[in-house]
């Protein structure tokens, strides 16, 4: 397994958030450590589903210099139609890799429109044709319709590709969250192994509870710098705690959270999964199942690298344009495409 340490850029001290994260954690006010070990969630009743979606749509800034073309339509997967955004350079050759990539949102919010400048970026970067889709969301389409959404997408571009001028045979998957989670699902339905690269960036691979996992998930398995300990363990409850969510709005109710379709991790084999990259951030609350998931991988014969970036948390990915680590990141999957 290979490893590539990607440093902080503002900030010097050893497991601090970098200065811009820090900045945004301040801007918060001062951290209630009273909450960090709660387990409670509030009941699903007082829920504001329509705030929750509104605020998860950050979708960053365009830093692309050259035309990219973005073309809306509608697909049938199954039963239903959903909604797709395909990217592409203007200038684009025939037989380019094709990726698909997953929004984030915790199964529950997120939108493709909202990773659009990311898909623009990869685009730009790798030359590949981009689809994002739209999948449906919970508590509206619970589990497994998200699940069925990634994997027919998936079916139909392979099966359009002659039509999208794409190659067959250069089929990539990612996605940031709950969208590495559905990346995954991609893997284990692909029995042709039609997928050459799999990218999770950050993925919530593992919905169990924290106390459930086998891996024993703890806050004192991160190492914190002192002054800003409370600010990260604010973080790293943010998302514990949407994860405990997660469990309520996006699963139904008394289906087991270990399903290898819910939590990728918990799957009987790992055999023949493609080419992985791991984009992982020291902050970030899967970032411990995460490197379980990695062992996994390896021990199974897979190629697996980890970006590993030091002084971010979760969802610094939708920050493009605004933090350069996102940039960075997607420029490192492109090479990875480009090498197809």
């Amino acid at each position: 397994m290979k490893t590539i340490i990607k440093p902080k850029l503002e900030e010097q001290r050893a497991h601090a958030f970098d200065k811009r994260v820090m900045e945004r954690e301040a801007a918060k006010g001062t951290p209630d450590p009273n909450v960090f070990y709660r387990t409670d969630t509030e009941p699903i009743e007082k829920i504001d589903i329509m705030q929750v979606r509104e605020d998860m749509k950050n979708r960053g800034e365009d830093i692309t210099k050259s035309d990219i073309q973005r073309e809306a339509k509608l697909i049938f997967i199954h039963d239903h139609y959903i909604n797709i955004y395909i990217y592409q350079c203007a200038d684009r050759a025939e037989n380019r890799a094709a990726v698909l990539f997953l929004h984030g949102g915790g199964f529950i919010g997120g939108e493709a429109g909202a990773r659009e400048n990311q898909c623009r970026y990869l685009a730009e970067q790798s030359g590949a044709l981009i689809i994002s889709c739209d999948y449906r969301l919970a508590p509206e389409q619970m589990f497994p319709a998200a699940v069925e959404d990634a994997c027919g997408t998936l079916d139909w571009m392979i099966q359009q590709a002659e039509a999208l001028g794409i190659d067959a045979d250069k089929i990539v998957v990612a996605g940031d969250s709950a969208g590495a989670n559905l990346a995954a699902n991609c893997v284990f339905h692909d029995s042709e192994n039609r997928i050459k690269l799999a990218v999770y960036i950050y993925g919530a691979l593992d919905l169990t509870s924290a106390q459930d996992t086998f891996y024993k998930w703890d806050y004192t398995l991160y190492q914190m710098e002192e002054k800003q300990k409370e600010y990260i363990m604010r973080r790293l409850y943010r998302f514990k705690h949407m994860s405990e969510l997660i469990q309520k709005l996006y699963v139904p109710k008394g289906h087991p959270m270990d399903d290898p379709m819910i939590s990728p991790i918990y799957a009987d084999t790992f055999q023949g999964h493609p080419d992985t990259l791991m984009i992982e951030a020291e902050f970030d609350y899967f970032r411990i199942c995460n490197d379980a998931y990695a062992e996994k991988l390896e021990k199974a014969g897979s190629s697996v690298e980890i970006l590993f970036y030091e002084g971010m948390d979760h969802a610094f990915f939708d920050r493009i344009g605004m933090l350069e680590q996102a940039a960075d990141c997607i420029r490192e999957i492109a090479k990875r495409i480009i090498k197809l």
